[in-house]
């Protein structure tokens, strides 16, 4: 397989992420359970595949800075897709969203400034670890809704771009 089938792949499992968390952000979270728990599973493991193929997609365009903010944003699913605990005081989910959230607003500047992913994808990615941030410290689940709803979003615009250009590639 090569490469720019690899990324469209990547851009697919991107978008359904998008999909899948933006409809997840109305579950009610009163309501855990093995269902809610492998569902979020499948969306960190497409939200992986996802940030690989949109960093391989602009990789040569955003420079050293889009690179840091790939590796934060690949840490954070990583920790987030582990199980959920704490390495002594320190709630590792919590530490899993920061770095994801801090790893995207970095992409979605680089992309912003290469002009690689639609600016609204930049802007929503910024919003979400905006919402998450601030509904984390002000307890407010309804700034978690939107946060997944603008981060599901961001994402199936990004592997949307992802899809057709690495399509077009392939065909040019």
């Amino acid at each position: 397989m090569s490469s720019q089938q690899l990324m469209r792949w990547g851009g697919l499992a991107a978008v359904v992420a998008g999909a899948l968390r933006t409809g997840a952000s109305f579950w009610p979270a009163a309501e855990p359970g093995v269902a809610l728990e492998i569902l979020y599973l499948v969306i960190d493991v497409l939200i992986l595949f996802g940030i690989l193929a949109i960093y391989g997609f602009q990789s040569d365009r955003i420079g050293s800075s889009g690179f840091v903010g790939f590796l934060f944003a690949v840490i954070g699913t990583a920790i987030i897709a582990g199980p959920d605990g704490t390495i002594g005081m320190v709630n590792m989910y919590e530490v899993g969203s920061l770095s994801l959230g801090v790893g995207l607003v970095v992409l979605a500047v680089a992309s912003w400034m290469a002009r690689t992913l639609p600016r609204w994808v930049a802007i929503l990615w910024v919003m979400s670890t905006m919402m998450g941030i601030l509904g984390a410290a002000a307890g407010l689940q309804s700034l978690f809704v939107i946060a997944g709803v603008t981060f599901g979003l961001a994402f199936i615009g990004a592997g949307l771009r992802v899809w057709s250009e690495a399509g077009s590639r392939l065909r040019g």
